[in-house]
């Protein structure tokens, strides 16, 4: 099911919800490019778990308009927001890959308002762990960052006429031949996520969320990219909000090493390592995501089965 949120200001955000009626509430953000359809398959685990999702969809996806000059700050408050006109008082705060940047920024802003926080293949603070590598403060079990993340989260991002064009033909291209560009983008992943994306549910999921995503154009992207490029106005050690990071050994998609560096800043975090998973582990793996963060909020460390 899915609705409009429209704060004070007039604004109008996409939410869709999914889950148990009355369960206990968690904010989930999507991942880039995406949209508030993206936790559709949680909808049977999370009313399992007695969760309630609310997914708020950021501007320039889906029905949510496109904004200007937004920064992760400007997100999170957003974001806190959104909360408030949903009547959440105290909530979780589940990250996926792209929505990782925004969740921990809420956090970061609502303190002690948050009762756990949930990374899953989160994209980290990629311009601050350069800077840590250029001071020579990255311990070796990290690993480097490569290249083409250098490329692509880095320098793209500054230059936005390219970013603009390529994300337009790739867009393009993605509505035209869905099935198609779905098999191509598997083509870079690792062994495991394709297997993972090959499953029937999982492509229904993945194209029509995205096709969603891309339905009013390409801006909910580009300025995602251009987000993850900067700066993250975070003091990482002041979130001391339960935290459980979920990271897979053969991710192609975000950086590992900036996600284990992240998982290191956070002062209340376990990082759970996935030997031999890609960035879509998660679509396996809802279930366990969904407990562990029903167990993080109540205290029962019984719900912890995801790593």
């Amino acid at each position: 099911m899915g609705d409009f949120v429209e704060l004070v200001d007039g604004r109008r955000f996409g939410v869709a919800q999914f889950g148990a009626e009355n369960g206990l509430p968690v904010l989930a953000l999507h991942g880039a490019p995406a949209s508030r359809l993206m936790f559709d398959i949680a909808d049977g685990p999370a009313k399992k778990s007695g969760l309630r999702l609310y997914c708020p969809e950021r501007p320039g996806y889906g029905i949510t308009p496109a904004d200007s000059g937004a920064t992760l700050k400007s997100r999170a408050q957003d974001l806190a927001a959104i909360a408030d006109r949903l009547g959440l008082e105290r909530f979780a705060v589940l990250g996926v890959s792209g929505g990782g940047p925004y969740a921990v920024a809420l956090a970061g802003l609502l303190g002690d308002r948050v009762s756990g926080l949930a990374l899953v293949s989160p994209m980290g603070p990629i311009a601050q762990f350069i800077a840590a590598e250029k001071r020579g403060e990255i311990a070796d079990g990290l690993g480097q960052l490569g290249y083409g993340h250098r490329q692509f989260f880095l320098k793209l991002p500054r230059r936005r006429r390219l970013l603009q064009v390529q994300s337009y033909l790739g867009a393009k291209a993605f509505q035209a031949a869905p099935e198609t560009s779905a098999r191509l983008f598997a083509c870079i992943l690792s062994a495991d996520d394709k297997r993972i994306l090959s499953q029937p549910h999982v492509k229904s999921s993945q194209i029509g969320m995205t096709l969603e995503a891309l339905r009013p154009g390409i801006e909910g992207g580009v300025s995602d990219l251009e987000i993850f490029a900067r700066p993250w106005p975070v003091d990482f050690g002041d979130i001391h909000t339960p935290t459980i990071v979920w990271q897979g050994s053969e991710d192609r998609i975000v950086p590992v090493p900036v996600t284990r560096w992240l998982a290191g800043r956070l002062a209340n975090c376990r990082l759970v390592e996935l030997e031999g998973a890609g960035h879509f582990w998660v679509y396996d793996h809802v279930d366990d995501v969904l407990e562990t963060l029903a167990g993080i909020m109540t205290g029962d460390n019984a719900g912890d089965r995801a790593g």
